[in-house]
């Protein structure tokens, strides 16, 4: 299975399917900043992540499966989790549409206190960040993976810390949307790996796999990845709105 034939079989339905469920509410002018935000922000953030492992050789592409690389990755990789993020967009959109008690209108309006909690956080999580780095070189390239994932962990507790409010009264539809989307995409990813789409370095990763397949890292990732962008376009969206 080629990368390109991964989005037509995974990725291409489930947008036509979410678009048309969406196609009946109007964008309004105030809302399409969001998405547009937040597509923008999880190119730049992810970008240099993604290529910073395929570079390590954390997971790899066979040449003959995916059309042309930009930097150390796939074109395709690039689509994925721009189409990932779109589709959980689309989703949250969705269920605000069919289900209007969902939304609260919870004003996000962080005082200086919030702010002052966000900045004197720096000091833990560099603690944190100097503790991975120990248990990098203490077990060895098997936790590169592993310690890889922290990359999210900062932003998804900054939020928390914007708009604890926000999330909290949102947390059930928070919870569907990542488990729904953390579960698509792995059931999506073991079928790739199966097919040799892309591959993973068995020195890099623990070893512990999803019915001997998939790392249970790359598990992580996704769950991590459907939290963030929800909470990000949560975040983002008009308050009205959500």
């Amino acid at each position: 299975m080629t990368y390109f034939r991964f989005h037509l079989i995974f990725n291409l339905p489930l947008l036509l399917a979410l678009a048309a469920l969406n196609v009946s509410t109007p964008w309004l002018r105030e809302e399409v900043l969001a998405p547009v935000l937040v597509l923008l922000a999880v190119v730049i953030f992810t970008s240099p992540w993604d290529n910073l492992a395929a570079k390590w050789g954390i997971w790899g592409f066979p040449r003959e499966k995916y059309s042309l690389r930009l930097g150390y990755l796939p074109l395709e990789e690039y689509a994925f989790f721009v189409l990932q993020s779109v589709n959980i967009m689309l989703t949250v959109r969705a269920l605000f549409h069919f289900f209007p008690e969902l939304q609260t209108g919870q004003e996000t309006d962080p005082g200086l206190v919030t702010y002052l909690c966000l900045g004197a956080s720096v000091v833990p999580w560099a603690i944190m960040a100097v503790q991975f780095y120990w248990l990098r070189r203490k077990v060895g390239p098997r936790a590169n993976y592993a310690v890889h994932l922290t990359w999210f962990l900062p932003v998804i507790y900054a939020q928390w810390v914007l708009a604890p409010f926000l999330f909290w009264e949102h947390v059930g539809l928070l919870a569907l949307v990542t488990v729904t989307f953390g579960t698509y995409y792995t059931l999506a990813d073991f079928a790739a790996v199966r097919a040799g789409t892309w591959f993973f370095d068995e020195k890099q990763i623990t070893g512990v796999k999803l019915a001997g397949v998939l790392p249970w890292e790359e598990v992580a990732f996704f769950f991590l990845t459907s939290l963030l962008v929800a909470q990000s376009y949560l975040l983002l969206l008009p308050s009205d709105l959500r």
